[in-house]
């Protein structure tokens, strides 16, 4: 990276030696101090990221700098005050520096010919060039270094740290321009890696277990921004969600569940849209791609289901607007389209509100619907009102959130139930994604992306409510599922990548992935691994012919994702 960011400077400087004019001179300096305030931003912008993405910075958090007031609102004061701080002081402290022992002196030189100064040039130039090419690829080696170099033991946080951080960003940067037409993640050809795919999907019979008392169903989606099955007592964790553990206790849960992503741009498309996702792509930041894709409400449309979308903040955030007027949504609200004086955060209106205008949105409309409220006070900087207690000795705040919105969906149901469609609704609670916890795990690890989904309410039949089905399966598995619940089995079969979850020889299995690992949850054992490196975070398989054959599904599975997010 040293030699990236000097290579132009030392040129200038060389040119100047022959060619004495102050332009080149400051030339050079605006572009060495240019550099330092660029680093310093990468470097302190990456510290904050990685708390919450568990991941360096990337071109997918960049995509967020669209609308920019919407980060830093996510950001907490603390955090935002040590960025501004850190970056302001180590780019003062360094000018000083430059300025004082670095900085290249104005010299007068003695006249040359003209000669003389293109020779002296002819000669310099291809040194300094050379001289720079093989600092920019770290030694005269066969092969370029490049950030697997600096790995150095199985911690992935260390090994991320020890990469640097504009070398990393500007890797990512040219890697996203060259790959943009190119399937990244090509290992195989594609007829094997469909063969893969297809064998994934083989069942041995279309039949379906019907849990619903009646094939029209008022449908409400509650999607919770983050939250984790590590704080779910019914799903293995611990018991901060006391409500929302006695309610799934009652109707449906998976407890083996998964997310389609690790952000809301791919949770919000894999829970509604049945959509899958890679690492570094969200189908939802391209409209034109996301047009494409099947949604829920217009596959209830025809059978007069009328759909809205309640979500207390701003839905430029992921561009989660578009993809809702793409698949017109009949009603969309968001922060601005509510009244005065509720309780406001960084990031909107707080659930405790929200939930309240949600059940207003819902009681003007017409049955049967399909409904969906997306919370937000779950999501950094956790600014509700409320005193906040020690919980945990990690992720405290995140924690407390969790109990916080836990009383909101208790109050919500208590006036749910007051409401004529209640008896004939189904409820659908399922996370956008999962979230650090305070358990420790990393991204590496399936227990950080175990979400705890369930189905809920009086329309299911008796004898399943309380049901807990421990079979593997993804988000993107729901509407599919629903789907066939409703016997609109040819609109289910839209949803390519989603499977049904009440058909008994459904294969059990969930692909998951961060911005750096993917891996496979599956009967036979669990596997993820980085895949530039091959380095793995988490292998419980007994042996390599099965760890191998995983790996290949995961290689497989992602690249016709990717083969098909790229003909969309």
């Amino acid at each position: 990276m040293m030699g990236y960011t000097t290579i132009l400077p030392a040129i200038l400087l060389v040119l100047y030696i022959h060619w004495p004019k102050k332009l080149l001179l400051t030339t050079s300096q605006i572009l060495t101090l240019t550099f330092v305030v660029i680093y310093n931003m990468s470097s302190f912008g990456e510290c904050g990221l990685y708390r919450e993405w568990k991941s360096k910075l990337n071109m997918q958090a960049l995509y967020h700098f669209v609308n920019p007031s919407e980060v830093f609102k996510s950001a907490s004061l603390d955090l935002s005050i040590l960025f501004f701080g850190l970056l302001i002081f180590f780019s003062f402290l360094y000018f000083r520096v430059y300025h004082r022992y670095i900085k290249p002196k104005t010299i007068t030189f003695e006249r040359k010919s003209i000669l003389k100064n293109t020779l002296g040039i002819l000669i310099l130039l291809p040194l300094i060039s050379c001289i720079w090419i093989l600092i920019i690829r770290g030694g005269v080696k066969d092969i370029p270094i490049q950030s697997g170099d600096s790995f150095f033991c199985t911690n992935s946080i260390a090994n991320d740290a020890s990469v640097n951080p504009l070398w990393n960003l500007s890797f990512e940067f040219f890697s996203w321009m060259d790959h943009r037409n190119v399937n990244i993640f090509k290992t195989m050809d594609d007829s094997q890696a469909e063969a893969i795919v297809k064998d994934l999907y083989v069942t041995e019979s279309d039949s379906t277990e019907l849990f619903l008392t009646t094939r029209r169903p008022n449908v409400v989606f509650i999607i919770l921004e983050s939250w984790t099955a590590n704080a779910v007592k019914a799903y293995g964790g611990d018991n901060f969600t006391p409500f929302y553990d006695s309610l799934c206790r009652k109707g449906i849960r998976f407890t083996n569940f998964y997310p389609a992503g690790y952000v809301s741009d791919q949770g919000i498309v894999g829970l509604l849209s049945g959509y899958p996702c890679t690492p570094r792509m969200a189908i939802i930041n391209q409209s034109s791609k996301s047009a494409k894709i099947p949604c829920i409400n217009e596959d209830l449309k025809p059978y007069g289901y009328q759909s809205g979308f309640v979500f207390g903040g701003d839905l430029n955030y992921g561009n989660i607007r578009s993809y809702l007027y793409n698949k017109s949504w009949d009603v969309v609200l968001e922060e601005k389209n509510f009244p005065p004086g509720l309780d406001q955060g960084a990031l909107g209106i707080h659930d405790r509100d929200i939930s309240k205008e949600f059940l207003k949105a819902i009681n003007k409309s017409k049955t049967p619907f399909v409904y969906s409220w997306f919370t937000v006070s779950t999501h950094r900087p956790y600014d509700y009102k409320g005193t906040k207690k020690n919980l945990v000795p990690l992720q405290n705040d995140f924690i407390n959130s969790l109990s916080y919105s836990d009383s909101v969906l208790r109050e919500f149901f208590t006036m749910a139930r007051q409401c004529s469609w209640y008896d004939s609704t189904l409820f659908i609670l399922c996370p956008d994604h999962s979230h650090d916890s305070h358990k420790g795990y990393g991204p590496e690890s399936p227990e950080f992306h175990k979400i705890p989904m369930f189905f809920f309410g009086n329309v299911i039949k008796p004898e399943y409510r309380g049901e807990n089905i421990e079979k593997i399966f993804s988000q993107i598995d729901i509407v599919p599922t629903l789907l066939y619940q409703m016997d609109l089995g040819e609109r289910a079969k839209k949803y390519v990548w989603g499977r049904n979850m009440f058909n008994p020889t459904t294969k059990p299995y969930s692909y998951f992935c961060s911005h750096d690992f993917e891996g496979m949850i599956h009967p036979r054992g669990v596997v993820s691994f980085q895949p530039e490196y091959l380095n793995f975070g988490f292998d419980t398989t007994s042996n390599t012919i099965v760890r191998d054959s995983l790996i290949k599904v995961v290689q497989a599975y992602q690249q016709m994702v990717y083969k098909d997010f790229m003909e969309k």
